[in-house]
Formats: C-alpha cells, structure tokens, sequence
C-alpha cells in the first residue's frame, strides 16, 4: 500500500530508458484548471505545458481539475507515464492533490504532500523558514474568524510604516494589500474576511523584488521583476499590459548578494523539504543590505511571462527542455 509521501529511489543507470535524460518518449497527463482563484494562471501554464511536450513528441493528454475531489483521476488515461501537475493554488499546490496521485500509485511532478502543504502554509512555511535560520520579514496574525474587537487589535498592534496586508494560504498576490496607514490596515483587514481564513500583516520590505529557483537540487539565476505599478501584484504578474520589465541575472545586482540569494534559495528549498524544483521569492533593500524571503512555491507558473522558465532559459534549458525535464525527474520518484 502506497503512503502519501513520495520517497526517492536511486536514479536509474545512464542510458536506461527512464534515465533523466533518456530518449524514451512519454504519456503525460497534464492536470491544468483547479478549483481557486488562480484558475486562469493554470489554465494558462497547463496549455504551455502541454504545447511544449508535445512538441517534443511526447504524448500528452490535458486533463481539466473542475472540482476538489478525485473525479479528475478518472480521466487520466491508462498508461500514463507520468502527472504534470500545472495546478496553481487550492487543491493543487496545497498538497491535497499530490495525496491523491500517490495514492492512486501515479507519479508527478513536483513536491510530495507534506512539503506542499508546508509550503503552501505560508504561517507553517515561516515557522520552519525561521527555525532553519532563513531571514524573513516581521508578521503577525490575525486569526479567523475574527470581528470588531480582533480587527482593531490587530491594528493597533501594527507597528508605523508601511505594511502588507495577505491571506496566509494563497498565491499569485491574490488579496494582497500594501497599506500604508491605519486606516488603509483596518480596510485591507476587513475586506480579507472575504478569504475565510487567517490573515497575515507583515512588514513591507522596501526595495528589489527577486526571485530563485532551484531545479533538481542546483539553483538557478537570479530573476528580478520591476513593476510599474509600484507592486509586484497580480496584473503586475499576468498582464502583458501592465508594462513589468524582467531582469535575468541582474548585472547590477552585487556578486555576493546574489551568492547570498541563491544560498538562501537552497537553504528555504531544504527547510520545506521541497522535492525537484522550487521558486523562492525574496524582497532586497540595498541601503539596508537587507534581504528577507517572502514565500517559497512549489508550483511555480509556466505561463510566457512566469520567473521559473526565464531563470531557466538563462542556464541553457528553454522552455521544452525544461517541462519535459520536470516530467523526467518525476519518474525517480516511487512511493512504498
């Protein structure tokens, strides 16, 4: 009987046709859609996804997730190789998904269970970030349900300066809020019960905004993203419109702190427990040389404008190579 956790067995011999890299071509079935408010962003990286497999002469089937429960399983054809799982958010990046992928005996890409689920936490995440030494930003949390009396002793527990206000169990900026008042913290705070979860204030960390990925336990460049609306939000992030600008590898960035980025990136990627890839958000202030990491994703976007496939383009994979190495890392892993 399979447990809920993937585990690793030992990679298969060079030149074995489910080596890394061997010729074999696959059956994919790419889970793409989900249940969450960050529906269209998976629609759009599942259909990446499976283009680009495709294109490398994998056989691929693109299997919609309309609803959180396992009915998804019945319509991933017999035969299938391997589950990309281009799922973004509830039910697909918390872990309860992957559970039932391994339990069904069906490998995938990505994290096991209990490290998507840590990761996904971003309250979990940063107990474990903190413990493992990982530099982060000063939080507290407002706790659901909470009213009245919650809200304004949240507010008046926040310290001067600017903040920002997010659920603790979501992603994509979705619902995140930067304040800059009382005022504006109580309002952001209100509006958040929509979310019917937790709420984290956290210190707004003025600066760069940069990211990290790791791939099968090397990092990647350092990707920094410049938004012209002054946040990094969620338009900031999926609307070609919005004017943000990319730099891969930043030639302004100084050598050590991009050492320091990218050995924190690791050192996050461990602490979660995170299997294969991740991407691990920071935010820099260079006048303090203070760097802190916001969240760690284990499901990071494949969409043309993500940060995952730009760091990974710079270190030689385009975006083909890449997804179809993802798939292939997911073939070292067996449940027992």
């Amino acid at each position: 009987m399979l447990s809920t956790a993937k585990r690793r067995r030992q990679p298969p011999a060079a030149g074995s046709p489910s080596a890394d890299r061997g010729p074999r071509r696959l059956s994919v079935a790419v889970l793409l859609g989900g249940v969450g408010a960050e529906r269209e962003v998976s629609l759009v990286s599942g259909r990446e996804v499976a283009a680009a497999l495709a294109e490398r002469g994998h056989t691929v089937h693109a299997v919609r997730v309309d609803a959180s429960d396992d009915a998804f399983l019945e319509h991933i054809p017999a035969g299938t190789d391997v589950v990309f799982v281009a799922l973004h958010g509830e039910f697909g990046e918390d872990g309860t998904i992957q559970h039932l992928l391994a339990r069904a005996e069906l490998p995938y890409t990505g994290s096991g269970p209990e490290a998507s689920a840590r990761a996904y936490d971003k309250l979990r995440a940063k107990r474990l970030l903190r413990r493992a030494g990982v530099p982060l930003a000063w939080h507290r949390v407002l706790e659901f349900p909470f009213g009245e009396r919650g809200v304004r002793h949240a507010v008046r527990m926040t310290p001067p300066g600017r903040v920002v206000v997010k659920p603790h169990r979501a992603g994509s900026s979705v619902g995140v809020v930067v304040c800059d008042s009382p005022g504006h913290v109580r309002r952001a705070l209100e509006a958040g019960a929509r979310f019917r979860q937790h709420l984290m204030i956290e210190e707004f960390i003025p600066g760069r905004e940069l990211t990290c990925g790791v791939l099968d336990d090397q990092v990647l460049p350092v990707v920094e993203a410049v938004s012209r609306r002054g946040f990094f939000d969620y338009a900031a992030k999926y609307d070609k419109a919005s004017g943000t600008e990319y730099a891969v590898d930043p030639p302004d960035l100084d050598p050590a702190v991009r050492r320091r980025i990218q050995a924190v990136a690791m050192a996050s990627h461990r602490a979660l427990g995170c299997d294969d890839f991740s991407r691990v958000d920071f935010r820099y202030d260079p006048d303090a040389d203070r760097l802190v990491v916001l969240e760690v994703n284990t499901i990071p976007g494949m969409t043309p404008t993500s940060l995952l496939p730009k760091a990974a383009a710079a270190a030689g994979l385009d975006f083909g190579a890449l997804v179809e190495r993802l798939a292939r890392l997911a073939l070292r892993h067996v449940a027992s």
